[in-house]
């Protein structure tokens, strides 16, 4: 699909895919970043002069197997990306515009150094006084990923994130799949009491720990079928038998931080927790985790008709805290038929 970047429109579409819930993955996405500082553990927002690493996750759907010596494909394929880490000019455009680009290591990756690698970039954040001057409270990271080729060239990105130019095509190649992505990293405003980056301590699929063989993660070399030779016992797999199953997510009891908010009352943080998966179907996309509750838990169907071979379904859960705080986990099912009659 060929796709361009129209500045003041949604960035990230999917053509008719578009009146899919958002929790179905069936193409490139980036779903989220995390903020680390360093020296700081577990604060996701920095202070003026913190040296910042910033992790971008990008997920796909899974893809049929490959016929050797064909390799397999990867879910996501191969990235390369070119990212500018800039303080943005006072507006009020719902994206920022870029006003003085911050030297940044590993923005421009084309191609990375690991052919499997994702976007991780560190920066430093710009001095308080050069902050006041632009009248910044946060800083931002703009830029392309593309998958399986090179993303637009650096000078059309930063004339696209500084306002020169409203339209982009974010990979070389027009017909490669290219993402923008636009982060903001708001600059702590409660040093006494900083955000923190909210932590998912467990997943459970129906009440029991998540089974194998995608307990922690799924490979990217996977394909979306042919998984159920990897337990040793599949009684223990999941069936496409009309079943409805529930996934419940669990967050830690520190996550949910008290802080002042614009009227400065002190309120507490609420979790939002986004659904992601590339097979069956969830009953909603978000769930919302409020004081004093400390879990989510959503309904999931499987797919219907999986191979004997067993299908592969990919899950991301994501939980944000609303002010800068986020947290990421993988997981994976293998789903087969239904018992024999």
């Amino acid at each position: 699909m060929k796709a361009r970047l129209i500045f003041g429109l949604l960035l990230i579409g999917a053509c008719a895919e578009s009146f899919l819930p958002a929790s179905a993955v069936v193409d490139l996405r980036v779903i989220g970043a995390l903020v680390e500082i360093e020296g700081k553990p577990g604060r996701a927002n920095p202070d003026p002069g913190d040296m910042v690493q910033v992790s971008s996750f990008v997920i796909d759907r899974g893809y049929p197997p490959t016929t050797p010596p064909e390799p397999p494909r990867l879910s996501p394929p191969e990235l390369q990306w070119r990212l500018v880490a800039c303080i943005p000019a006072p507006s009020v455009l719902a994206i920022p515009i870029c006003q003085t680009e911050i030297p940044c290591d590993g923005c421009e990756a084309t191609p990375p150094d690991n052919p499997l690698a994702f976007p991780i970039v560190r920066f430093q954040i710009p001095s308080a006084e050069d902050l006041d001057a632009a009248e910044a409270t946060r800083v931002v990271l703009q830029g392309v990923i593309c998958a399986d080729g090179a993303p637009a060239e650096l000078d059309a990105i930063i004339r696209f994130v500084t306002g020169e130019i409203d339209v982009l095509e974010p990979c070389e190649d027009p017909d490669d799949r290219g993402r923008f992505i636009s982060v903001e990293i708001p600059i702590e405003d409660q040093p006494e009491s900083p955000n923190l980056n909210p932590t998912i301590e467990d997943v459970t699929f129906d009440g029991d720990p998540w089974p194998p063989p995608f307990d922690q993660f799924v490979p990217r070399d996977q394909p979306d079928t042919g998984c159920v030779d990897l337990v040793a016992d599949p009684s223990v797999l999941p069936r496409a038998d009309g079943s409805i199953s529930i996934i419940e997510l669990e967050t830690n009891s520190d996550d949910f931080q008290q802080y002042e908010d614009e009227d400065e009352q002190l309120v507490t943080e609420e979790m939002q927790v986004s659904w992601l998966a590339d097979g069956g179907a969830f009953e909603s996309s978000f769930s919302f985790i409020a004081d004093p509750l400390r879990s989510a838990a959503i309904q999931w169907a499987p797919p219907r008709f999986p191979p004997e071979t067993g299908s592969v379904v990919r899950f991301n859960f994501v939980i944000r805290d609303g002010r800068g705080g986020f947290d990421r986990v993988e997981r994976g099912l293998c789903v087969i038929p239904p018992s024999p009659p």
